[in-house]
């Protein structure tokens, strides 16, 4: 097929206008080069996208087909015309974030939605990941914007504070456990997890394999609200962010234990690779994170 845009458009506006003079007028070229251009058109295809008229022109059934073909391809250029220079001013794309479970469960919701209400335009895609392949994934540019534990090794990498991450252990009201119970003592017990690609259930594991030990998962449910209702029903333990816990304590007739491992308790960072060489729409993201930090430590306070 050798045609153009200038091409689609020359064949839309004799359509539309009925001639080749029309067509002529509404691009600004003669009629011979309009001509000249529809011949081009169909003897690339091989057929006759016009009949002649007493009144001037119509298309025949291929010139149909070309015609809703051409009005599609010319709609689509004009999109991508928009989105591109939408791109370019930094107002429109889509920022890679990636977050452990905790964040996105319990403060990515609060944090995003206002961005994303002001910002239509601005797409996000997150994915929950363990801190470590977080840090390997914004060094090989794989992502633009990161939350990581303050044990993760973030050189090379810009950062700030961002929130505290407290995990703790919710168990039955009638569970004998009370005070704070250490990770060792939890394996003894049936657990409640979620899914296992989650990165909270990835670093879980791996903190019970660097024990010699493996957790009894009993169930694994697909957030923390189905979670915590397994354990008010007596079903297992779980461990949740102490956000998850307090709200959802209210409702439910469980207990919280403190968990007596120094990892229950974790400073949370923003990473990027180098915020000047962010896009303007994932800068603006996360300056907006940043003032979410601002304003969560306000509440606190």
């Amino acid at each position: 097929m050798k045609f153009d845009l200038t091409d689609l458009r020359i064949f839309l506006s004799a359509v539309e206008g009925g001639s080749l003079t029309a067509a002529a007028l509404q691009n600004n070229i003669v009629v011979a080069a309009v001509s000249a251009r529809l011949r081009k058109v169909e003897e690339s295809f091989g057929l006759t996208l016009f009949e002649r008229t007493g009144r001037g022109i119509r298309p025949t059934l291929a010139g149909q087909i070309f015609t809703r073909h051409a009005r599609t391809i010319l709609d689509d250029a004009r999109k991508l015309d928009i989105d591109l220079k939408a791109f370019a001013e930094g107002r429109s794309g889509t920022v890679r974030l990636l977050s452990n479970t905790n964040m996105l469960s319990e403060h990515m919701p609060q944090a995003l939605a206002p961005f994303l209400r002001d910002n239509p335009d601005i797409f996000v895609s997150i994915k929950d990941k363990p801190s470590h392949e977080v840090v390997n994934l914004l060094r090989n540019g794989e992502a633009d914007i990161g939350v990581v534990a303050a044990s993760a090794d973030m050189t090379g990498l810009e950062r700030w504070r961002f929130v505290r991450d407290r995990l703790v252990l919710i168990v039955p009201a009638t569970s004998p456990l009370a005070g704070s119970a250490g990770f060792s003592t939890i394996l003894d017990s049936p657990i409640i997890g979620l899914p296992e690609k989650v990165a909270l259930s990835q670093f879980l594991r791996r903190l019970a394999n660097e024990l010699g030990r493996r957790a009894n998962i009993r169930l694994r449910c697909e957030n923390f609200e189905s979670l915590s209702r397994m354990v008010e029903s007596g079903v297992g333990v779980g461990i949740v962010p102490q956000t998850a816990a307090s709200r959802y304590g209210r409702t439910m007739n469980f207990r919280s234990v403190q968990i007596d491992e120094r990892w229950a308790e974790r400073e949370l960072y923003l990473c990027v690779r180098n915020k000047s060489h962010l896009p303007r729409y994932a800068a603006d993201l996360l300056d907006h994170l940043l003032h979410y930090v601002v304003d969560h430590d306000a509440h606190l306070s």
